[in-house]
């Protein structure tokens, strides 16, 4: 079952979203913020960049960005989370990766995979609402919760791969 407006507004204003405040939900789904903060992948550093925090953010053609949403969100024990980016950044030619699983149980700031898909320059700006997430009940918390064995709980930039599990 997907939640409606409310049951996302209920969970978002008692605790579920900080900071709540200014937050936009949609019929079924929430929008969530750039918080400022990034690392873009660097072909001379082999690697990422470190971590900035900026008001406006030139992505480049081609670029690819880890972002993170300026939302600390702490998922119900018996729900998961789809993140999806908003049409209206996809029509500037950014594109978020497929990535955007939230575990049950997971809190933390969300981290963007960003890419660029158009030959031009497009620029960003803090507290930008980039992507929507949307919740799903399950039919019972799992045996084994994430803030037991989650790899990426309370993270509060964006997040670079902690490798593949074995």
């Amino acid at each position: 079952m997907i939640w409606n407006d409310t049951f996302i507004r209920e969970w978002a204003e008692n605790g579920g979203v900080e900071p709540s405040e200014g937050i936009s939900v949609n019929p079924a789904s929430l929008d969530l913020r750039w918080s400022g903060r990034y690392r873009a992948a660097s072909r001379t550093l082999g690697g990422w960049s470190e971590l900035y925090d900026v008001d406006v953010l030139e992505l480049k053609p081609g670029g690819f960005y880890l972002l993170d949403t300026l939302e600390f969100v702490r998922m119900p024990p018996d729900a998961v989370g789809k993140l999806f980016l908003k049409s209206s950044a996809g029509r500037l030619g950014i594109e978020h990766l497929h990535a955007g699983y939230v575990d049950p149980d997971f809190c933390g700031t969300l981290t963007l995979e960003i890419e660029i898909r158009v030959p031009w320059t497009v620029a960003i700006k803090r507290n930008q609402r980039l992507v929507q997430l949307t919740l799903e009940q399950m039919v019972a918390a799992p045996a084994v919760s994430y803030s037991a064995v989650g790899r990426y709980n309370n993270q509060r930039v964006p997040t670079t791969s902690k490798g593949l599990p074995e």
